[in-house]
Order: structure tokens, then sequence, then C-alpha cells
């Protein structure tokens, strides 16, 4: 896959921009591997640039009073990061921690300097740009919502079918389920267990897999 091919992949937008616009994308563009788990960003960092996933996953999360880390939203392929977005064009600095997901990540990073430039020439980039704005806040605010009104056994069947495959696997031990709920790996346990001995799920070490996904998602509504 040529360079080109590779932008229009990850940013179908391009496709609308005009011919200088493209070259811009193309020079003010970079990309970059990350291992699993590797931090990205935190608190009081300056974004320099706009984050595109290519493939894989970034995990944006915050720490509650306690240290716990809660998951604010996943950023997967296609997508970017809206958080990161609004501290580029506001210019503050990045209010959570975001890092490589449990698969790693490979991204693009477009240039901020150049990204304020494509936003005020290039209308299919603005576009974009909102689009990705306005789904990726709705995400956050569910997110939100739910850290402050779901019950944790609630939280912990949302995230168990966010993050689940086509399969209905979700390969990640108990400890990082905690992480992605703000409680605790006793807790989790706890509650795991009881989903299992109502047929709802099955869980192994470093592995959960749901059985009954219509049921499950009953206790997110309860």
């Amino acid at each position: 896959m040529t360079e080109t091919d590779r932008l229009a992949a990850l940013l179908p937008f391009s496709a609308e921009c005009t011919a200088a616009g493209r070259e811009r994308l193309r020079r003010a563009i970079r990309f970059l591997a990350l291992a699993p788990r590797t931090p990205l960003l935190q608190p009081g960092d300056r974004v320099s640039g706009a984050y595109f996933v290519e493939h894989g996953s970034i995990r944006v999360h915050y720490l509650d009073s306690e240290g716990r880390e809660g998951t604010l939203y996943r950023i997967e392929a296609g997508q970017s990061c809206v958080l990161a977005l609004n501290c580029l064009f506001a210019r503050i600095d990045y209010p959570a921690w975001a890092e490589a997901g449990e698969e790693g990540v490979s991204l693009a990073i477009l240039d901020g300097a150049e990204a304020a430039v494509l936003m005020r020439e290039e209308s299919a980039f603005l576009q974009a740009v909102f689009a990705q704005v306005s789904t990726r806040l709705y995400a956050l605010l569910q997110s939100l919502e739910q850290a402050i009104r779901l019950p944790l056994p609630a939280r912990l069947a949302h995230a168990l079918l966010d993050l689940a495959d086509a399969d209905g696997v979700v390969a990640l031990p108990q400890e990082r389920l905690a992480d992605h709920v703000a409680a605790t790996r006793e807790a989790v346990s706890r509650i795991l267990r009881e989903l299992g001995s109502a047929g709802l799920l099955r869980a192994s070490y470093g592995r959960v897999t749901i059985i009954d996904r219509d049921g499950l998602s009953e206790r997110v509504l309860r």
C-alpha cells in the first residue's frame, strides 16, 4: 500500500479536499506505533497534533479520588481523540490519561499548526472534525453518566459488552477490568461470579466469555 492509499484509507475525507489540502495532509502527518499500554498523554500535557487511530485502540481514562482508574472512552480504528482535538484548537492542557490499548496501536499524528490551516481552508476537514467531536462527545457524556449514575455491576456489564470481540470474548485479566470501571479486583471478581452463576458469562483466568448478551444488557438497564 502506498502512502497515498494509506492516508486515503485512514482519512476518507481527504478525497474531498483540494489537491493542495491533500498534499498538506501528506506532508504534515507522521505515523507512530505503540506497544500495549504505552502512555501517550497525561494531565497537563500540551497537545501538539490531532490523533487518528489506524489499527488497535487508545484508552482514555481518569483516576478517582482513591486513585483507581476508570475508562472514559476508547478510540478505535478510524476515530480521533475528542479531548485532544478540543485541547489542540482551544490551546488548553490535556485533562486525562491516554495510553495504547491492550493490543497496541498504530496511529497517525497530524501536526497541530497544519491542522489549524486545514480547518480554515478545507471544508471537508472541518466537517470531519465536527463529526468526530459530536460522536465522541456523546460517548464521553455516556461514560460520565454511567460513572455517576450506574452501580458497579451495571458499569461492569456495560464494559464487558463494549470490550467483547465478535465471539463475545474479553481477553483481559480481572485487574484490568477493574481499571476500566474504577473498582477493586476483588469487587470485579465477586460480580463476575454472580454473573456467571446467573448463566450470563463464563470467567476464567485472563478471559471472560459472554454467553447471554441480551441478559447482560438487561443488567446495564437495571
